[in-house]
């Protein structure tokens, strides 16, 4: 009964940026994640959250996270990876970690905590919002910082599709480089995928694969995070380093692959971990300090198009490598 009512203002938030969404998806490249998050930070700032609200909005913030993300694992394949050639496969397996190490780097240049500059990584080399979302818990951020990276990468996500998509016939390539570029660089899922079929079919369906075999690394950076930072956090977590909810993720993630479950139950697991993703960041963004997020926002974003500009470079004249 205490969940009620925090719980009904982040489910009605949740809608309100679905319908929003389903609108404006007609004319921008824009996502409800990223509408649930200005509807949220605005209210919280505008509008006093009040006490009886906050055992719902901690629990859609937490647990509906967790569920979220297992249920994304779901949508995982193993297989896919291995069937793009080792070349390929060597490229993704070492452009995730390098793309970190890389926003680390500048991160730390730039003044901005370690933490941050690590969600904008992996939002970057991995799956965008979601990646960021997974890792998180596993790397116990504050709110602030994944609302900040999140909102970050779902912007140049939407720049990166518009660019990408204008350049797609004037660039003198194939369209199996364009596709695995798109694939390769680009942020979120969506965002890859929208990009990559601006071309045709071809490009498109290669620009899937390797993205999604980008979204497969998920599961070792999440395990390999978790490790780096429970030394830090040893009194969190002294039994087991990796949070449960990332071993289900890999778990669900094997139940994808080996094909327990039909493909329209997969789809339906997927929508209903993009319900729970959406709801967990509208009850972050409520919890939200807009000042906080201010006095870091400029750096962040000048992280994100730097590490941006440097992927998407290093991203096609690797692919262009691979492919010729």
């Amino acid at each position: 009964r205490k969940h009620i009512k925090g719980f009904i203002l982040v489910g009605i938030i949740s809608i309100l940026s679905i319908i929003i969404g389903s609108f404006l998806s007609k004319y921008f490249k824009i996502e409800s994640l990223t509408i649930g998050i200005i509807i949220s930070i605005s209210y919280a700032h505008f509008f006093r959250i009040k006490e009886n609200e906050n055992p719902g909005i901690k629990f859609a913030s937490k647990k509906l996270l967790e569920w979220g993300i297992i249920l994304l694992g779901f949508k995982l394949n193993f297989l896919l990876m291995i069937n793009l050639g080792y070349k390929i496969v060597l490229l993704i397996l070492c452009f995730v970690p390098l793309v970190i190490f890389t926003a680390n780097f500048f991160g730390k240049k730039l003044g901005l905590n370690l933490k941050l500059s690590t969600l904008i990584g992996v939002g970057s080399s991995i799956c965008g919002a979601s990646a960021i979302v997974a890792m998180s818990s596993v790397i116990d951020s504050d709110e602030d910082d994944t609302i900040l990276a999140v909102s970050i990468i779902s912007f140049l996500g939407a720049i990166g599709v518009i660019l990408y998509s204008s350049s797609a016939f004037f660039l003198n390539i194939t369209d199996t480089v364009y596709g695995a570029w798109s694939g390769l660089s680009l942020q979120g899922v969506a965002h890859a995928i929208a990009a990559a079929f601006a071309r045709g079919e071809e490009s498109g369906e290669i620009g899937t694969i390797v993205k999604m075999s980008r979204v497969l690394m998920l599961a070792p950076v999440s395990v390999f995070l978790s490790c780096k930072y429970a030394k830090k956090n040893s009194e969190k977590r002294k039994i087991l380093p990796v949070p449960k909810y990332v071993l289900f993720f890999i778990l669900a993630g094997l139940v994808g692959t080996i094909g327990l479950i039909p493909g329209f139950m997969i789809e339906i697991l997927v929508k209903i971990s993009n319900c729970f993703i959406l709801m967990a960041m509208v009850a972050m963004g409520l919890k939200v300090n807009l000042k906080g997020i201010g006095s870091k926002g400029a750096k962040a974003l000048f992280h994100g198009c730097l590490l941006f500009s440097i992927i998407s470079m290093m991203g096609f004249f690797s692919v262009y490598l691979v492919f010729n």
